[in-house]
Order: C-alpha cells, then sequence, then structure tokens
C-alpha cells in the first residue's frame, strides 16, 4: 500500500483552503471569533485574558481577537514553518507539533 505524501502548510495551502475558499472573509471571521468570545466569557463568567491557539495557522483570529479584547495576551503554535517564519514574530506563533502538547491534560 503506498502512502501519501505527508501534507505541506505551506503558503498554496492556506492560500487554496483558506483565502480562495473564501474562509477569509472579515466580516464571517469577525462573526466567528465573538461567538466563541461570548461562549468562553459565558462559562468562565468573566472577560477572558488569555488565548493559546493550538493549530493557529497564520493566526488569523489574533487581531479580532485583539479587537474584542485589547489587552488580551495572546500565544499561536502551529506545525507550519511557514506560518511560523512568514508571522511568527509579528503575530506571536511559534512551532509547535501535535505531539507537543501530549502532557497538557483537560481540566
Amino acid at each position: 500500500m503506498q502512502q501519501s505524501a505527508p501534507k505541506q502548510y505551506d503558503a498554496h495551502y492556506f492560500r487554496r483552503w483558506y483565502r480562495d475558499a473564501g474562509l477569509a472573509d472579515p466580516a464571517r471571521l469577525r462573526r466567528k471569533v465573538a461567538l466563541a468570545v461570548a461562549q468562553a466569557e459565558y462559562y468562565l463568567e468573566r472577560p477572558i485574558r488569555s488565548v493559546l491557539d493550538v493549530g493557529c495557522g497564520e493566526a488569523a483570529w489574533r487581531a479580532p481577537l485583539l479587537a474584542l479584547r485589547p489587552k488580551l495576551s495572546y500565544l499561536g503554535f502551529d506545525s507550519s514553518a511557514y506560518a511560523v517564519q512568514r508571522y511568527g514574530r509579528s503575530r506571536q506563533i511559534h512551532p509547535a507539533r501535535f505531539g507537543d502538547f501530549a502532557w497538557l491534560r483537560p481540566c
């Protein structure tokens, strides 16, 4: 049985699956982020102070999160060398693989 090549999370991947697919619509993204923030704050019973975004890609959620909560601390992790190299410093994205978080346990 022939194995397929591993996915390449490069610029082409993000363009094809996010921008070209229409998922990068700013208004749609703002609504999605607002919904997630509202849901989190409902259960926490307080405003969110920090976000750990595992699998953040190009960190598309960062700007809308900071627009809603300007004092928010954002930290992103992704396995895409492209995303980390291109946006890492400006968007707080760090390299990580899924297995790197095996030590985390649910609350």
